[in-house]
């Protein structure tokens, strides 16, 4: 019964969760998050201009 569920190719991103260190996430992550907070701040100076 567990043998009928199809396997499929791990995606980049699940093999660097599962494989890299926690110094390497929290390098990434940090990236990530400044990243987003830059994108959202130019999404709320556009919508304040506009305004």
């Amino acid at each position: 019964m567990l043998d009928d569920k199809k396997h499929t190719k791990s995606s980049g991103l699940s093999d660097f969760v599962r494989n890299s260190s926690s110094r390497d996430k929290k390098k990434i992550y940090g990236t990530a998050i400044k990243d987003a907070i830059a994108s959202q701040q130019k999404v709320i100076e556009k919508s304040r201009s506009a305004a």
